[in-house]
């Protein structure tokens, strides 16, 4: 199911957005868009929303599930939405090419089995080694599971190009596994529990282990253009989310409750999604670690061409 919120600030507010001019809108509210894809990482902002913490910030979200494979990104640079979430590896490849986005929060952290390399149930393989010489469907080319999968690779004395990546959509994990097209696909929680208990898929392989354990997921992101002229609305956004958040780790079982609300998994099978960890701080010299450790494994296993300093890609208070 597709929701629709708008985020509107106060002209009055807008005024001193960023510690800059106004901008060219600021006679009415603003409205900020963002594009969140149907997963566990999301479920923070879904119930800022109908908590009402971001109408206490002076705030009203537009956020539209995007069901593609990894787009949002070049959305936000694009113009055509104002707001994105992405994974870690995405957002720090557009940053790292120039392209001018900044991290507004970072949402989560992964936890054992919230996101697995899954085969069908027929499938012969037991581990990735298994796997050599075939398909791996994964979120997009840009994205933590490549890194996983090459560095438990490496671990095994195996090169990165043992297993073939195959970016898809991740509603389309259990058609191409089932379908033969892939041998096997990197999905996380809702659309994993749902291929387990639909598919009798299994894992292979959890990407929360070996090397980058508990790693960042995703967070959201704007142009800098956009953060630059509205500073004052982000921090708020920054406020309301983080609340919501602290709500979220506090009730597991509300964050399993709202995941129907905003994707197309009914509740029996949201009711054993595994739940990430978020995370209640913005602070960015905490968070600043999490996120260059994946900037230095893009560098190691070929998703960055050189190394890649992410002080510059935190969202700054005004």
């Amino acid at each position: 199911m597709k929701r629709t919120i708008v985020i509107c600030v106060a002209a009055l507010l807008v005024a001193g957005c960023g510690g800059g001019p106004a901008p060219a809108s600021s006679a009415g509210p603003i409205s900020i868009t963002i594009s969140n894809p149907a997963n566990v990482s999301n479920v923070p902002l879904h119930l800022a929303m109908d908590k009402g913490f971001f109408a206490a910030e002076g705030l009203t979200v537009k956020a539209d599930v995007d069901l593609g494979s990894g787009s949002t990104v070049e959305a936000v640079v694009g113009g055509q939405v104002d707001m994105a979430w992405a994974n870690v590896v995405s957002g720090l490849s557009a940053y790292s090419k120039g392209l001018g986005v900044k991290l507004v929060a970072l949402t989560d952290t992964a936890v054992t089995g919230s996101q697995q390399v899954l085969v069908g149930k027929g499938s012969r393989a037991r581990t990735l080694a298994d796997l050599k010489g075939q398909k791996l469907a994964v979120l997009s080319p840009s994205t933590i599971c490549i890194l996983n999968v090459r560095s438990a690779l490496k671990a095994q004395g195996l090169p990165a190009d043992t297993i073939a990546f195959t970016p898809v959509a991740p509603p389309e994990h259990a058609n191409v596994l089932e379908s033969g097209e892939v041998a096997a696909t990197c999905t996380s929680d809702p659309f994993r529990t749902l291929m387990i208990d639909q598919l009798g898929a299994r894992s292979v392989f959890d990407t929360s282990s070996g090397e980058l354990e508990g790693y960042a997921v995703g967070g959201y992101l704007v142009s800098d253009k956009y953060a630059a002229a509205n500073g004052r609305a982000l921090a708020g956004f920054q406020r309301a989310l983080l609340k919501a958040t602290a709500y979220a780790n506090a009730h597991p079982d509300e964050v399993k409750a709202a995941l129907p609300k905003f994707t197309t998994i009914e509740a029996a099978v949201a009711n054993k999604v595994i739940v990430n960890k978020y995370l209640e701080t913005a602070d960015v010299a905490t968070l600043r670690p999490q996120v260059q450790r994946i900037a230095d494994a893009m560098r190691t296993y070929g998703l960055a061409e050189n190394p890649i300093d992410v002080s510059g890609y935190f969202l700054t208070s005004p």
